[in-house]
């Protein structure tokens, strides 16, 4: 008699404890072969869906187009190709490849990205971090550079923060030293448009800069748009102030408009391309113009790890007396994402 109360107590805590895990794992994926998986979907991207299980020490990965039916009860931030952002829980459409969003229906196959997108604010937070270093002793060179990045996203807010610290010293040339750290706001109207304001801060000793300050405030419109790829065009006004670290150079202020385009695509599997060109004419100053420039490939390793290899330039057609026009340099650094 004991031992089939004990055989019913150890039977009794298996079933709570399936009962608690089957309530947690809300979201549920399932399969053109059938297959139904439940656990909890960690991403939609680059054509796969991630989902972690309680019964795997793994994830599953599955491809995009073996997918028939997804569904959760949380709320997710669905991007399609087309550029549209929906968010709200994953109804199933019985017999159709489409999932339901507040009422809206959108083909599996129009879907490029899907990310859980809880309600706090922090939740809604991605950032990365890479570093490197290199030296070589043939003229006792030294390389340092480090990058940051924070992105922000809403259903109609894009917010992203950039910093790039790049140092470089050896033993028969002065050593140089550049920081600098971005912001752009952008506010999305509708698939296509929207408004945003830019910071930029500089600090640059192959220029003289002590600090360079932009502030501008515009619009632009992307060409193409989704979560894995995009092709921006944008511009508007800036206002501009120049401190140097020589004390006789006095300090330059000077309106600016400003157009840009932006390119990032992460279809090409092993790596990422990310580049950003802007031109600065200024209004205030006759036949003065400044380039920003920056092309990033990011090698994919395992897990959220990836390689940096980049280039950057820094462009002033008139810089004061005996000072460099250009600003560029090289990097490779090692990053994570998370």
């Amino acid at each position: 008699m004991f031992k089939r109360v004990r055989v019913t107590a150890s039977w009794i805590f298996i079933f709570l404890a399936t009962t608690a895990v089957a309530s947690a794992a809300t979201d549920a994926v399932t399969t053109l072969t059938g297959e139904r998986i439940v656990g909890e979907i960690k991403k939609v991207e680059k054509d796969v869906v991630t989902i972690e299980t309680t019964y795997s020490d793994s994830d599953f990965k599955i491809e995009w187009d073996q997918v028939a039916s997804i569904e959760s009860d949380r709320q997710f931030l669905v991007e399609t190709f087309a550029g549209r952002r929906l968010s709200g829980p994953l109804t199933v459409e019985p017999g159709q490849k489409t999932v339901r969003i507040r009422g809206i229906s959108v083909l599996l196959a129009d879907v490029s990205s899907m990310d859980p997108f809880e309600q706090t604010f922090w939740s809604r937070f991605d950032a990365g971090f890479d570093f490197g270093f290199s030296m070589t002793q043939a003229n006792d060179a030294k390389q340092l550079t480090f990058g940051g990045n924070l992105l922000y996203r809403d259903r109609k807010i894009v917010d992203s923060m950039l910093a790039n610290v790049f140092t470089s010293t050896q033993s028969n040339a002065p050593d140089t030293k550049r920081w600098d750290f971005g912001n752009d706001f952008r506010y999305l109207f509708g698939d296509k448009w929207y408004a945003n304001t830019t910071q930029d801060f500089t600090m640059s000793d192959e220029q003289g800069l002590d600090l360079r300050t932009t502030l501008g405030a515009g619009g632009g419109r992307y060409l193409l748009r989704s979560s894995s790829q995009y092709l921006g065009v944008g511009g508007g006004l800036a206002w501009t102030k120049e401190n140097y670290m020589d004390p006789l150079i006095p300090t330059k202020d000077s309106a600016e408009a400003y157009v840009g385009t932006e390119f990032m695509t992460e279809k090409l599997k092993i790596t990422d391309l990310v580049t950003r060109f802007t031109y600065y004419p200024s209004l205030t100053i006759d036949d003065r113009y400044r380039i920003n420039f920056r092309f990033d490939l990011d090698f994919n390793l395992p897990g959220d790890w990836y390689f940096r290899s980049g280039l950057f330039d820094n462009f002033d057609s008139q810089p004061p007396a005996g000072l460099s026009k250009n600003d560029f340099g090289w990097s490779n650094s090692f990053g994570l994402k998370f």
